[in-house]
């Protein structure tokens, strides 16, 4: 008989359970906060130098990480006109070199002028400065904060003389200068002219526009339109006084172009508003917008005066007012006008090669016919190069947006163009 013997396999059970990210997370953070629970009722002292080491850690790496930060928001100012010798001298460096259109000024760095050397500057906040002939100042400040926009340009005028403009602000935007031991903070849209002579103890800063504080050691005196402060370095405090102002310029209008078969020839009349108190005026014509050579310098007995014999090309023109005991106003603001030679219509060569945005600035780089005279958006380009490339750095932008740029060129035979781009400021 036979018998069936049947086999059995053996069988194995799995059994599992799922533990998700979260549950870890949430067991880690129970088991710290029990661990703690248990350190704190036995030494309440140790965790409390523990967590005041940690939140001091974190502060620190934050306000370094602020720091930081800080330092890649410096904006550099920017020559935007030369004449003559003038030289650089990097905060880094022990060398002066001469200045050129692509140097960037960083806080730090140096500028100086020569007999004939005359330069102007625009920094970020559009503050422009125009440096005289022997004169020397260090860039103290050039920062602006990324967040809030504000600006913070500070200049030191070692020695020398420089005119001075501010442009619109940001809040909480400042613009200082400081002449030996004395520093002014200007408002917005503000003109001021400051001497700094250590030799002859000269030391003033006179507004023509807009207003200023200025500090020296405990005395402050606030300062308006056609104001001056003064002071000797024995003596103590600022001297305050009204000054006589410019007159104001009538003929030839700004940007007035006369186009005349001999230009040699044609008279050119000036005028301008008489001022009280005053007893003369001072005129000057020159072809530099920073007026380093003159063409015409006279002083003058009455508000109008006609003068021939220029030759063809762009001319600026000032004038300032003299009292009765010689002392001399500021100058006018300048207009400019161009002599022309008629000939036939043409269209002049110009190109906008690029347009850069520095903040609110924009740089404009382009290139027309050598000689010629460019007008951006009724700013005159001092920056042109003898082969007709140019850079000019314009006013800044009171708000972010379309803007629309206009470039107006205009050879010596009096033809003009016009090119017009429209650039979004963020």
């Amino acid at each position: 008989m036979r018998r069936r013997v049947e086999q059995t396999t053996p069988s194995i059970e799995v059994t599992w359970m799922t533990v998700t990210y979260r549950s870890i997370a949430v067991g880690v953070v129970l088991f710290l906060l029990t661990a703690g629970l248990v350190v704190y009722l036995i030494s309440p002292a140790f965790v409390s130098r523990t967590a005041r080491r940690l939140l001091s850690g974190v502060a620190g790496g934050l306000l370094q990480g602020g720091q930081a930060e800080a330092a890649t928001n410096e904006r550099e100012a920017h020559f935007v006109n030369l004449h003559g010798e003038v030289r650089v001298r990097k905060a880094n460096s022990t060398q002066w070199v001469r200045a050129n259109f692509r140097a960037a000024l960083e806080r730090g760095d140096m500028v100086q002028t020569g007999q004939d050397g005359m330069a102007r500057i625009i920094f970020t906040d559009g503050t422009t400065y125009v440096l005289k002939p022997e004169t020397l100042i260090v860039i103290e400040e050039s920062r602006q904060d990324p967040v809030t926009r504000a600006t913070q340009v500070a200049v030191q005028v070692t020695s020398g003389a420089v005119d001075l403009s501010t442009g619109r602000f940001e809040p909480g935007s400042t613009t200082r200068v400081s002449f030996e031991n004395a520093v002014a903070q200007l408002e917005e849209e503000s003109e001021a002219v400051v001497r700094n002579d250590p030799e002859n103890d000269i030391h003033e800063i006179s507004l023509s526009q807009g207003g200023a504080e200025v500090r020296r050691g405990g005395t402050t005196v606030d300062l308006g339109q056609y104001e001056r402060a003064t002071f000797r370095s024995g003596r103590a405090g600022l001297t305050k006084r009204k000054v006589i102002e410019p007159p104001n310029l009538t003929s030839p209008a700004n940007l007035e172009p006369f186009i005349t078969d001999n230009p040699k020839r044609f008279a050119v009349e000036f005028s301008w508003s008489p001022v009280p108190k005053a007893v003369s005026y001072h005129l000057k014509v020159s072809p530099s917008g920073m007026f380093a050579r003159m063409v015409l310098d006279l002083k003058v007995r009455g508000t109008r005066l006609k003068s021939a014999g220029l030759e063809e090309g762009n001319y600026y023109w000032v004038v300032s007012a003299i009292d009765a005991q010689g002392r001399e106003s500021q100058v006018s603001r300048a207009n400019k006008f161009t002599l022309i030679k008629k000939t036939g219509d043409a269209e002049v060569l110009l190109e906008i090669v690029q347009i850069l945005q520095h903040g609110k600035v924009l740089e404009v780089v382009g290139r027309t016919e050598p000689g010629s005279s460019v007008i951006i958006n009724n700013e005159q380009v001092f920056s042109l190069a003898p082969d007709g490339t140019f850079r000019h750095f314009m006013s800044p932008v009171a708000n972010v947006g379309a803007h629309q740029v206009s470039v107006t060129a205009q050879n010596r035979r009096g033809d003009v163009n016009t090119i017009r781009r429209t650039v979004n400021i963020q």
